[in-house]
């Protein structure tokens, strides 16, 4: 499969070079890593994206500086998640964009939003003592859909039709690269099942709440959340709730985050005999390239499922 994709981005490559009067490639920029993953799958051998949040920062605490500003500016097409989770970016690019598309694609068709449920909200109030949605950036709705395969696809589909409609030169070559990129996902998805099958029904904890999606689709079992998001500090029920589902649900493992390394957690877990690992949903570490999306989405799955199959120490 990867001999054929590869053959397939010679092949786009190719066609690019050889078609006449094709104009400048298009200057296209997106918000987050994950973003920048399956953009960049559609845009292979046409223009490389733009990344604006660089890897290490998070869209949670983000503070725009003057050469984001520059970025936007220039940037032909901008791919954006939505105010739900980069709310500092709305006045931005209300105020300095002249893309020919801005799109936010938490509003695209045919992506799942998962709604926080009232307990998630309840715990955030206490957590925080005051309204959990006020100051943070995820609103009523759980905004990290690129961790659902599905999601991920009809992003995909949304950014092809705003380049065709706005770079009609390359639309064959978007259009076959949208295809490649649907066979890799089918692909990386039937892996992903029966890497974790086996572990269905083994409970394990999450910093924060941003696996939703991923674990909906897989069907596993999330046993706890330390906070809803990270700018919620759990307050010290919460903390003692989750250290007796971390003894309760025994052989388990603690899922931290690199952007993120609160006292708390190390806290919560001294003493107790339970494994730690790191899952990024930002991908900080992967490379983007057209393949980057279906690995990522590859090393979630093995990263869960070896944790959650190596025995305690």
């Amino acid at each position: 499969m990867r001999y054929i994709f590869q053959k397939t981005i010679l092949f786009t490559a190719t066609l690019a070079l050889s078609l006449p009067g094709f104009s400048a490639p298009p200057k296209v920029l997106v918000s987050i890593k994950p973003l920048q993953m399956i953009t960049a799958a559609i845009t292979s051998g046409v223009t490389e994206p733009e990344l604006l949040l660089q890897p290490g920062t998070s869209p949670h605490d983000y503070s725009m500086k003057p050469s984001d500003v520059r970025k936007i500016a220039n940037a032909d097409f901008v791919f954006w998640i939505g105010e739900d989770l980069e709310r500092f970016l709305e006045k931005p690019l209300n105020r300095f964009s002249s893309a020919s598309s801005v799109l936010a694609v938490m509003d695209a068709p045919g992506v799942k939003v998962r709604k926080l449920s009232e307990k998630e909200d309840k715990h955030g109030d206490e957590h925080a003592g005051h309204n959990a949605h006020e100051g943070h950036d995820h609103g009523n709705h759980d905004p990290h859909i690129w961790l659902e395969p599905d999601n991920a696809l009809a992003i995909a589909k949304t950014i092809t039709r705003s380049l065709q409609a706005g770079d009609k030169e390359h639309a064959d070559i978007y259009q076959l690269n949208l295809y490649q990129f649907e066979e890799q996902l089918k692909a990386v998805n039937l892996k992903n099942q029966q890497i974790l099958k086996p572990i269905s029904d083994r409970g394990f904890f999450t910093f924060h709440d941003a696996w939703g999606y991923f674990t909906n689709h897989y069907n596993l079992k999330v046993a706890g959340v330390f906070t809803i998001s990270p700018e919620i500090q759990p307050g010290a029920r919460h903390i003692a709730e989750i250290r007796q589902k971390i003894k309760t649900e025994g052989n388990t493992c603690i899922f931290r985050e690199p952007q993120f390394k609160p006292a708390y957690l190390d806290n919560v877990i001294n003493g107790l005999n339970v494994r730690v690992a790191e899952l990024d949903p930002l991908a900080t570490y992967l490379p983007s390239d057209p393949m980057s999306y279906p690995r990522f989405l590859e090393a979630i799955a093995l990263k869960i499922s070896a944790c959650l199959t190596t025995p305690a120490q």
